[in-house]
Protein backbone atom coordinates (compact mmCIF):
# COMPACT_ATOMS: atom_id res chain seq x y z
CA UNK A 1 0.00 0.00 0.00
CA UNK A 2 2.54 2.38 0.97
CA UNK A 3 4.85 1.68 -2.50
CA UNK A 4 0.85 2.50 -4.22
CA UNK A 5 1.07 6.21 -2.61
CA UNK A 6 4.86 6.84 -3.43
CA UNK A 7 4.37 5.73 -6.88
CA UNK A 8 1.34 7.96 -7.64
CA UNK A 9 2.89 10.78 -5.32
CA UNK A 10 5.84 10.53 -7.31
CA UNK A 11 4.18 11.74 -10.40
CA UNK A 12 3.74 15.19 -8.55
CA UNK A 13 7.32 15.97 -9.86
CA UNK A 14 5.80 16.72 -13.46
CA UNK A 15 4.18 19.77 -12.68
CA UNK A 16 7.27 20.82 -10.48
CA UNK A 17 9.60 19.91 -12.94
CA UNK A 18 7.73 22.18 -15.28
CA UNK A 19 6.90 24.97 -12.98
CA UNK A 20 9.82 26.90 -14.21
CA UNK A 21 8.80 28.04 -17.14
CA UNK A 22 4.84 28.21 -16.37
CA UNK A 23 5.75 30.62 -13.46
CA UNK A 24 7.03 33.50 -16.96
CA UNK A 25 5.00 35.96 -16.94
CA UNK A 26 3.37 35.15 -20.20
CA UNK A 27 1.32 32.93 -18.95
CA UNK A 28 -0.03 34.64 -16.11
CA UNK A 29 -2.82 35.28 -17.91
CA UNK A 30 -4.00 31.79 -16.28
CA UNK A 31 -5.09 31.07 -13.06
CA UNK A 32 -2.87 29.02 -10.74
CA UNK A 33 -5.18 26.18 -11.20
CA UNK A 34 -4.92 26.30 -14.85
CA UNK A 35 -0.72 26.58 -14.19
CA UNK A 36 -1.29 23.71 -12.73
CA UNK A 37 -2.99 21.27 -14.99
CA UNK A 38 -0.86 22.82 -17.93
CA UNK A 39 2.56 22.03 -15.48
CA UNK A 40 1.69 18.74 -14.96
CA UNK A 41 1.21 17.93 -19.05
CA UNK A 42 4.46 19.76 -19.64
CA UNK A 43 6.62 18.30 -17.06
CA UNK A 44 5.81 15.00 -17.99
CA UNK A 45 6.94 15.36 -21.57
CA UNK A 46 10.28 17.18 -19.85
CA UNK A 47 10.61 14.04 -17.66
CA UNK A 48 10.01 11.74 -19.94
CA UNK A 49 12.14 13.55 -22.66
CA UNK A 50 15.04 13.50 -20.99
CA UNK A 51 14.81 9.75 -19.89
CA UNK A 52 15.11 8.95 -23.19
CA UNK A 53 18.38 10.89 -23.86
CA UNK A 54 19.76 9.06 -21.06
CA UNK A 55 19.24 5.83 -22.71
CA UNK A 56 20.42 6.94 -25.82
CA UNK A 57 23.71 8.20 -24.28
CA UNK A 58 23.68 5.05 -21.93
CA UNK A 59 23.59 7.11 -18.45
CA UNK A 60 21.65 5.40 -15.85
CA UNK A 61 18.03 6.89 -14.55
CA UNK A 62 18.28 8.69 -10.93
CA UNK A 63 15.37 10.34 -9.84
CA UNK A 64 16.30 13.73 -8.41
CA UNK A 65 19.07 14.21 -11.45
CA UNK A 66 15.83 13.40 -13.95
CA UNK A 67 13.89 16.38 -12.21
CA UNK A 68 16.73 18.74 -11.96
CA UNK A 69 17.48 18.32 -15.92
CA UNK A 70 13.66 18.53 -16.85
CA UNK A 71 13.74 21.91 -14.32
CA UNK A 72 17.00 23.35 -16.10
CA UNK A 73 15.30 22.73 -19.46
CA UNK A 74 11.92 24.42 -18.09
CA UNK A 75 13.66 27.45 -17.29
CA UNK A 76 16.33 27.74 -20.32
CA UNK A 77 12.85 27.41 -22.11
CA UNK A 78 11.78 30.84 -21.15
CA UNK A 79 14.61 32.65 -22.93
CA UNK A 80 12.89 32.32 -26.65
CA UNK A 81 9.84 34.45 -25.42
CA UNK A 82 10.35 38.01 -25.39
CA UNK A 83 10.20 39.17 -21.54
CA UNK A 84 7.03 39.42 -20.04
CA UNK A 85 5.35 38.88 -23.24
CA UNK A 86 2.42 40.97 -22.38
CA UNK A 87 -1.53 39.16 -22.13
CA UNK A 88 -3.97 41.12 -23.50
CA UNK A 89 -6.26 42.95 -21.02
CA UNK A 90 -8.72 41.20 -19.17
CA UNK A 91 -11.96 42.36 -17.77
CA UNK A 92 -11.33 45.12 -15.11
CA UNK A 93 -13.36 42.74 -12.59
CA UNK A 94 -14.81 39.48 -12.16
CA UNK A 95 -18.21 38.69 -12.51
CA UNK A 96 -19.61 36.10 -10.04
CA UNK A 97 -20.52 32.89 -11.84
CA UNK A 98 -24.11 32.04 -12.64
CA UNK A 99 -25.88 29.50 -11.30
CA UNK A 100 -25.61 27.78 -15.18
CA UNK A 101 -22.00 28.36 -14.94
CA UNK A 102 -21.66 26.51 -11.39
CA UNK A 103 -23.60 23.76 -13.20
CA UNK A 104 -20.87 23.17 -15.63
CA UNK A 105 -18.31 23.08 -13.46
CA UNK A 106 -19.64 20.68 -10.82
CA UNK A 107 -20.48 18.38 -13.80
CA UNK A 108 -16.74 18.25 -14.70
CA UNK A 109 -16.14 17.76 -11.24
CA UNK A 110 -18.66 14.60 -11.23
CA UNK A 111 -17.26 13.45 -13.98
CA UNK A 112 -13.63 13.20 -12.96
CA UNK A 113 -14.86 11.80 -9.63
CA UNK A 114 -17.13 8.63 -11.30
CA UNK A 115 -14.07 8.11 -13.10
CA UNK A 116 -11.98 8.05 -9.85
CA UNK A 117 -14.49 5.70 -7.93
CA UNK A 118 -14.66 3.49 -11.44
CA UNK A 119 -10.94 3.30 -11.09
CA UNK A 120 -10.43 2.90 -7.64
CA UNK A 121 -12.86 -0.08 -7.92
CA UNK A 122 -11.23 -2.12 -10.75
CA UNK A 123 -14.02 -1.21 -12.84
CA UNK A 124 -11.74 0.46 -15.75
CA UNK A 125 -8.62 -1.07 -15.96
CA UNK A 126 -6.93 -1.54 -19.04
CA UNK A 127 -5.85 -5.49 -20.18
CA UNK A 128 -2.96 -3.42 -21.80
CA UNK A 129 -1.74 -2.45 -18.37
CA UNK A 130 -1.14 -6.00 -17.66
CA UNK A 131 -0.12 -7.04 -21.15
CA UNK A 132 2.62 -4.22 -22.18
CA UNK A 133 2.68 -1.01 -20.34
CA UNK A 134 3.36 -2.37 -16.79
CA UNK A 135 5.69 -4.99 -18.02
CA UNK A 136 8.00 -2.60 -20.13
CA UNK A 137 7.88 -0.15 -16.66
CA UNK A 138 8.74 -2.59 -14.33
CA UNK A 139 11.21 -4.30 -16.62
CA UNK A 140 12.48 -0.22 -17.62
CA UNK A 141 12.45 0.49 -13.79
CA UNK A 142 14.40 -2.37 -12.64
CA UNK A 143 17.37 -1.72 -15.50
CA UNK A 144 17.13 2.13 -14.83
CA UNK A 145 16.79 2.71 -18.47
CA UNK A 146 15.27 1.54 -21.61
CA UNK A 147 16.40 -2.43 -21.74
CA UNK A 148 17.19 -2.88 -24.73
CA UNK A 149 17.69 -6.63 -24.03
CA UNK A 150 14.14 -6.64 -23.44
CA UNK A 151 12.74 -5.34 -26.67
CA UNK A 152 15.27 -7.40 -28.81
CA UNK A 153 13.94 -11.03 -27.72
CA UNK A 154 11.63 -11.80 -30.17
CA UNK A 155 9.55 -13.70 -28.14
CA UNK A 156 8.15 -10.47 -26.66
CA UNK A 157 7.35 -8.75 -29.67
CA UNK A 158 3.55 -8.61 -28.43
CA UNK A 159 4.80 -5.81 -26.24
CA UNK A 160 4.74 -3.20 -29.32
CA UNK A 161 8.69 -2.13 -28.78
CA UNK A 162 8.90 0.39 -31.11
CA UNK A 163 5.73 1.87 -29.62
CA UNK A 164 6.73 5.55 -28.31
CA UNK A 165 7.98 5.36 -24.57
CA UNK A 166 6.51 8.43 -22.80
CA UNK A 167 3.93 6.25 -20.92
CA UNK A 168 6.32 3.16 -20.01
CA UNK A 169 9.20 6.11 -19.02
CA UNK A 170 6.67 8.33 -16.70
CA UNK A 171 5.62 4.19 -15.01
CA UNK A 172 9.16 3.61 -14.73
CA UNK A 173 9.98 6.59 -12.70
CA UNK A 174 7.56 6.37 -10.59
CA UNK A 175 8.59 2.65 -9.86
CA UNK A 176 11.77 4.00 -9.56
CA UNK A 177 10.64 5.96 -7.08
CA UNK A 178 8.59 3.81 -5.13
CA UNK A 179 10.95 0.62 -5.12
CA UNK A 180 8.42 -1.45 -7.45
CA UNK A 181 5.56 -1.30 -10.00
CA UNK A 182 2.43 0.06 -8.56
CA UNK A 183 -0.36 -2.06 -10.38
CA UNK A 184 -3.04 0.16 -8.73
CA UNK A 185 -1.53 3.25 -8.40
CA UNK A 186 -0.78 3.44 -11.97
CA UNK A 187 -4.70 2.68 -13.31
CA UNK A 188 -5.31 6.42 -10.85
CA UNK A 189 -3.28 7.75 -14.24
CA UNK A 190 -6.98 7.89 -15.97
CA UNK A 191 -8.46 9.93 -12.89
CA UNK A 192 -5.26 11.92 -12.60
CA UNK A 193 -5.04 13.05 -16.18
CA UNK A 194 -8.56 14.03 -16.64
CA UNK A 195 -8.32 16.07 -13.46
CA UNK A 196 -5.32 18.16 -14.57
CA UNK A 197 -7.72 18.70 -17.90
CA UNK A 198 -10.13 19.86 -15.92
CA UNK A 199 -7.90 22.41 -14.19
CA UNK A 200 -6.54 23.83 -17.27
CA UNK A 201 -8.70 23.29 -20.25
CA UNK A 202 -11.42 25.89 -18.73
CA UNK A 203 -8.70 29.02 -18.61
CA UNK A 204 -7.44 27.87 -21.79
CA UNK A 205 -10.43 27.83 -23.57
CA UNK A 206 -10.81 31.23 -21.60
CA UNK A 207 -8.81 32.96 -24.54
CA UNK A 208 -10.60 31.42 -27.49
CA UNK A 209 -14.62 32.03 -26.11
CA UNK A 210 -16.36 33.96 -23.30
CA UNK A 211 -16.38 32.44 -19.42
CA UNK A 212 -19.51 30.63 -20.20
CA UNK A 213 -18.90 28.65 -23.80
CA UNK A 214 -15.19 28.29 -22.18
CA UNK A 215 -16.78 26.25 -19.03
CA UNK A 216 -19.11 24.13 -20.76
CA UNK A 217 -16.97 23.57 -23.90
CA UNK A 218 -14.52 22.07 -21.01
CA UNK A 219 -17.73 20.44 -18.50
CA UNK A 220 -18.66 18.92 -22.34
CA UNK A 221 -15.35 17.33 -22.92
CA UNK A 222 -14.67 16.30 -19.43
CA UNK A 223 -17.86 14.15 -19.22
CA UNK A 224 -17.52 12.47 -22.50
CA UNK A 225 -13.82 11.62 -22.03
CA UNK A 226 -15.25 10.33 -18.54
CA UNK A 227 -17.67 8.34 -19.48
CA UNK A 228 -15.41 6.68 -22.43
CA UNK A 229 -12.73 6.10 -20.02
CA UNK A 230 -15.31 4.04 -18.00
CA UNK A 231 -17.01 1.92 -20.83
CA UNK A 232 -13.78 1.53 -22.71
CA UNK A 233 -11.31 0.30 -19.69
CA UNK A 234 -8.61 3.24 -20.48
CA UNK A 235 -7.13 2.96 -16.75
CA UNK A 236 -3.51 2.79 -16.97
CA UNK A 237 -2.97 2.95 -20.84
CA UNK A 238 -2.13 5.03 -23.15
CA UNK A 239 -5.46 7.41 -23.75
CA UNK A 240 -5.61 9.73 -20.50
CA UNK A 241 -2.27 10.85 -21.62
CA UNK A 242 -3.31 11.04 -25.44
CA UNK A 243 -6.22 13.32 -24.43
CA UNK A 244 -4.67 15.82 -22.10
CA UNK A 245 -2.20 16.24 -24.53
CA UNK A 246 -3.90 16.98 -27.79
CA UNK A 247 -7.34 18.41 -26.16
CA UNK A 248 -5.10 21.55 -24.25
CA UNK A 249 -2.93 21.77 -27.71
CA UNK A 250 -5.91 22.31 -29.67
CA UNK A 251 -7.09 24.83 -27.09
CA UNK A 252 -4.01 26.38 -27.26
CA UNK A 253 -4.05 26.87 -30.74
CA UNK A 254 -7.74 28.46 -31.43
CA UNK A 255 -7.21 30.26 -28.69
CA UNK A 256 -5.33 34.44 -29.15
CA UNK A 257 -2.41 32.42 -27.05
CA UNK A 258 -1.86 30.43 -30.69
CA UNK A 259 -0.32 33.60 -31.82
CA UNK A 260 2.20 34.30 -29.07
CA UNK A 261 5.48 32.68 -28.55
CA UNK A 262 4.73 31.45 -25.12
CA UNK A 263 1.81 29.93 -26.80
CA UNK A 264 3.29 28.59 -29.47
CA UNK A 265 6.30 26.87 -27.26
CA UNK A 266 3.57 25.25 -24.71
CA UNK A 267 1.39 23.72 -27.60
CA UNK A 268 4.94 22.42 -29.24
CA UNK A 269 5.39 20.68 -26.05
CA UNK A 270 2.33 19.10 -25.45
CA UNK A 271 1.80 17.99 -29.45
CA UNK A 272 5.24 16.27 -28.36
CA UNK A 273 3.72 14.35 -25.11
CA UNK A 274 1.38 13.40 -27.89
CA UNK A 275 3.86 12.33 -29.99
CA UNK A 276 5.39 10.70 -27.67
CA UNK A 277 2.49 8.76 -26.10
CA UNK A 278 0.90 7.05 -28.53
CA UNK A 279 1.21 6.14 -32.73
CA UNK A 280 -1.96 8.54 -33.35
CA UNK A 281 -0.04 10.87 -31.48
CA UNK A 282 2.14 12.01 -34.70
CA UNK A 283 -0.86 12.25 -37.23
CA UNK A 284 -2.78 14.53 -34.90
CA UNK A 285 0.31 16.98 -34.65
CA UNK A 286 1.13 16.80 -38.13
CA UNK A 287 -2.54 17.65 -39.45
CA UNK A 288 -2.73 20.22 -36.36
CA UNK A 289 0.09 22.00 -37.14
CA UNK A 290 -0.33 22.56 -40.70
CA UNK A 291 -3.37 23.32 -40.63
CA UNK A 292 -2.57 25.97 -37.61
CA UNK A 293 -0.06 27.46 -39.99
CA UNK A 294 -2.58 27.84 -42.93
CA UNK A 295 -5.36 29.24 -40.76
CA UNK A 296 -3.42 31.66 -38.73
CA UNK A 297 -0.67 32.59 -41.65
CA UNK A 298 -1.48 36.32 -41.48
CA UNK A 299 -0.97 36.59 -37.81
CA UNK A 300 2.38 34.25 -37.78
CA UNK A 301 5.77 33.93 -38.45
CA UNK A 302 5.79 30.95 -40.24
CA UNK A 303 9.01 29.33 -39.59
CA UNK A 304 9.09 30.15 -35.95
CA UNK A 305 5.83 29.25 -35.16
CA UNK A 306 6.40 26.28 -37.38
CA UNK A 307 9.58 25.64 -35.07
CA UNK A 308 8.34 26.03 -32.12
CA UNK A 309 5.56 23.55 -32.38
CA UNK A 310 7.17 20.87 -34.18
CA UNK A 311 11.12 20.54 -32.98
CA UNK A 312 10.13 19.21 -29.21
CA UNK A 313 8.24 16.39 -30.85
CA UNK A 314 11.00 15.71 -33.56
CA UNK A 315 13.54 15.93 -30.78
CA UNK A 316 11.81 13.29 -28.57
CA UNK A 317 10.54 10.97 -31.62
CA UNK A 318 14.00 10.91 -32.99
CA UNK A 319 16.10 10.31 -30.02
CA UNK A 320 13.51 7.13 -29.48
CA UNK A 321 14.26 6.10 -33.08
CA UNK A 322 17.94 6.48 -32.76
CA UNK A 323 17.88 4.41 -29.67
CA UNK A 324 16.31 1.86 -31.28
CA UNK A 325 18.41 2.27 -34.29
CA UNK A 326 21.47 1.95 -32.37
CA UNK A 327 20.32 -0.88 -30.28
CA UNK A 328 19.26 -2.96 -34.25
CA UNK A 329 15.76 -3.58 -31.69
CA UNK A 330 13.65 -1.06 -34.59
CA UNK A 331 14.08 1.26 -37.33
CA UNK A 332 10.72 3.21 -37.07
CA UNK A 333 7.40 2.21 -36.11
CA UNK A 334 6.03 -1.68 -36.62
CA UNK A 335 4.00 -2.07 -39.72
CA UNK A 336 0.57 -3.03 -39.84
CA UNK A 337 0.83 -3.81 -43.88
CA UNK A 338 2.53 -2.27 -47.09
CA UNK A 339 1.39 1.28 -47.24
CA UNK A 340 -0.39 0.48 -50.73
CA UNK A 341 -1.98 -2.40 -49.65
CA UNK A 342 -5.58 -1.68 -49.21
CA UNK A 343 -8.29 -4.34 -49.04
CA UNK A 344 -11.33 -1.60 -50.18
CA UNK A 345 -13.98 -4.40 -50.51
CA UNK A 346 -13.86 -4.59 -46.64
CA UNK A 347 -14.38 -0.74 -46.82
CA UNK A 348 -18.67 -1.73 -45.99
CA UNK A 349 -17.80 -3.87 -42.83
CA UNK A 350 -15.12 -2.02 -41.47
CA UNK A 351 -17.71 1.31 -41.07
CA UNK A 352 -19.90 -1.17 -39.40
CA UNK A 353 -17.61 -2.27 -36.76
CA UNK A 354 -16.56 1.20 -36.16
CA UNK A 355 -20.20 2.25 -36.15
CA UNK A 356 -20.61 -0.57 -33.76
CA UNK A 357 -18.11 0.03 -31.18
CA UNK A 358 -19.21 3.51 -31.32
CA UNK A 359 -22.91 3.44 -30.61
CA UNK A 360 -22.40 0.87 -27.89
CA UNK A 361 -21.07 3.36 -24.58
CA UNK A 362 -24.73 5.39 -24.42
CA UNK A 363 -26.06 5.52 -28.18
CA UNK A 364 -23.27 7.31 -28.95
CA UNK A 365 -23.94 10.37 -27.32
CA UNK A 366 -20.38 11.19 -26.52
CA UNK A 367 -20.10 12.23 -30.02
CA UNK A 368 -23.32 13.05 -30.86
CA UNK A 369 -23.35 15.77 -28.14
CA UNK A 370 -20.13 17.51 -29.39
CA UNK A 371 -21.45 17.06 -32.67
CA UNK A 372 -24.98 19.15 -32.13
CA UNK A 373 -23.20 21.65 -30.46
CA UNK A 374 -20.59 22.60 -33.37
CA UNK A 375 -23.87 21.79 -35.72
CA UNK A 376 -25.88 24.32 -33.42
CA UNK A 377 -23.29 26.68 -32.81
CA UNK A 378 -23.73 29.62 -34.72
CA UNK A 379 -21.11 32.53 -36.07
CA UNK A 380 -18.82 29.98 -36.15
CA UNK A 381 -15.27 31.46 -37.38
CA UNK A 382 -12.36 30.16 -39.30
CA UNK A 383 -10.57 28.47 -36.39
CA UNK A 384 -13.84 25.91 -36.04
CA UNK A 385 -12.36 24.52 -39.19
CA UNK A 386 -9.08 24.08 -36.93
CA UNK A 387 -10.04 21.14 -34.49
CA UNK A 388 -13.52 20.19 -37.29
CA UNK A 389 -10.52 19.10 -40.06
CA UNK A 390 -8.48 17.70 -37.87
CA UNK A 391 -11.06 15.18 -36.47
CA UNK A 392 -12.26 14.55 -39.79
CA UNK A 393 -8.51 13.60 -40.90
CA UNK A 394 -7.93 11.41 -37.91
CA UNK A 395 -11.47 9.61 -38.52
CA UNK A 396 -9.73 9.20 -42.13
CA UNK A 397 -6.86 7.73 -41.01
CA UNK A 398 -8.34 5.62 -38.37
CA UNK A 399 -10.20 4.05 -41.21
CA UNK A 400 -7.55 3.74 -43.66
CA UNK A 401 -5.18 1.80 -41.13
CA UNK A 402 -7.93 -1.00 -40.33
CA UNK A 403 -8.38 -1.57 -44.26
CA UNK A 404 -4.76 -2.67 -44.12
CA UNK A 405 -5.68 -6.04 -42.80
CA UNK A 406 -8.30 -8.57 -44.87
CA UNK A 407 -10.71 -8.83 -41.42
CA UNK A 408 -9.93 -6.33 -39.16
CA UNK A 409 -13.12 -7.20 -36.54
CA UNK A 410 -11.31 -7.90 -33.80
CA UNK A 411 -8.85 -5.03 -34.44
CA UNK A 412 -11.77 -2.55 -34.23
CA UNK A 413 -12.99 -4.66 -31.27
CA UNK A 414 -9.73 -4.17 -29.05
CA UNK A 415 -8.99 -0.63 -30.64
CA UNK A 416 -12.26 1.16 -32.15
CA UNK A 417 -13.50 3.17 -29.26
CA UNK A 418 -10.16 4.15 -27.77
CA UNK A 419 -8.94 5.71 -30.73
CA UNK A 420 -11.90 7.49 -31.88
CA UNK A 421 -11.99 8.93 -28.33
CA UNK A 422 -10.25 11.72 -28.75
CA UNK A 423 -12.80 13.60 -31.42
CA UNK A 424 -15.64 14.36 -29.04
CA UNK A 425 -13.26 16.88 -27.31
CA UNK A 426 -11.89 18.49 -30.96
CA UNK A 427 -15.85 18.59 -31.80
CA UNK A 428 -16.50 20.33 -28.42
CA UNK A 429 -13.50 23.04 -28.84
CA UNK A 430 -14.55 23.57 -32.21
CA UNK A 431 -18.73 24.39 -30.96
CA UNK A 432 -16.97 27.76 -29.29
CA UNK A 433 -15.09 29.38 -31.86
CA UNK A 434 -17.33 31.94 -32.49
CA UNK A 435 -16.69 34.95 -34.90
CA UNK A 436 -15.38 37.67 -32.61
CA UNK A 437 -14.92 35.51 -29.69
CA UNK A 438 -11.12 35.10 -30.26
CA UNK A 439 -9.54 38.16 -28.11
CA UNK A 440 -10.67 36.89 -24.48
CA UNK A 441 -7.91 36.86 -21.99
CA UNK A 442 -7.74 33.95 -20.14
CA UNK A 443 -9.15 34.06 -16.22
Amino acid sequence: MRAGFVWILSLACCPLAAWPLLAHASYRRFSLGCRLGLATAAGSVLLSGWMTLLALAGISWRTIPLVALAAATAFLLRFPMEPGEPSRPGPARRDPASFPEKLVLAIAAVAVLVALAATASAAATSPDLLLFWGPKAQAFAVARTVDASLLRDPLLNYLHVSYPPLVTNLYAFASIAAGRLGWGAATLTFPLCLAALALALPGVLRSAAPRRLAWAASALTISALGFLGNEFDVAGNGEPWLWLFETLAMALLVGDTGTTASGQLLAGLLLAGAICAKVEGLPFALASVALFLVIRRKDLRIGSAAARLLLPGGLGLGAWFAFGATRHIFYGYEQYGRLLDIHWERLGPVLAGIGKYLWRPGWALPWLLPLAALILATRKSRLALLPTVVAALLAAFFVFTYLHSPDASLWIEWSGGRVFSTLPALLAIASLCREGDETFTAR
